[in-house]
Order: C-alpha cells, then structure tokens, then sequence
C-alpha cells in the first residue's frame, strides 16, 4: 500500500531558493522532486521538512491544481 510522504521544502544554500512539494503517494512524479535550483542552477539543494506555513500554502496550492 502506497504510504504518502510529509511535505518537504527543497532550499537553495547558495541564493536562499526554496521549493516546497507535496507529494501525492510514495512514486514520486514530475514537480514532486528538484535536481537544482530553479532560481541560480545550484545542484546543491537541501531537504528538509515543510515548516507549517509553507506546507499548507503547498498543499492549498496542489489542491487548486487537481
């Protein structure tokens, strides 16, 4: 059974970009992961878990996406 991951934010180290994604099931999909900054091209990117504003501004946002 598919077990949905917790929102988390990708943050850029380098010029402070940040993407947070909520994935919809653990096979992750297209905008569910980031390889770079999409703001400077850094490959350099940290995970971490979605602060409580960003979360649920992201879970609103994929709600008006469905």
């Amino acid at each position: 059974m598919p077990i949905r991951p917790r929102p988390f934010t990708f943050v850029c180290g380098k010029c402070g970009w940040k993407k947070t994604v909520v994935p919809l099931s653990d096979a992750l999909g297209p905008g569910d992961w980031c390889d770079r900054c999409e703001k400077c091209g850094n490959e350099a990117l940290t995970r971490q878990p979605a602060n409580l504003i960003d979360r649920t501004l992201a879970e609103w946002f994929a709600q008006l996406r469905r």
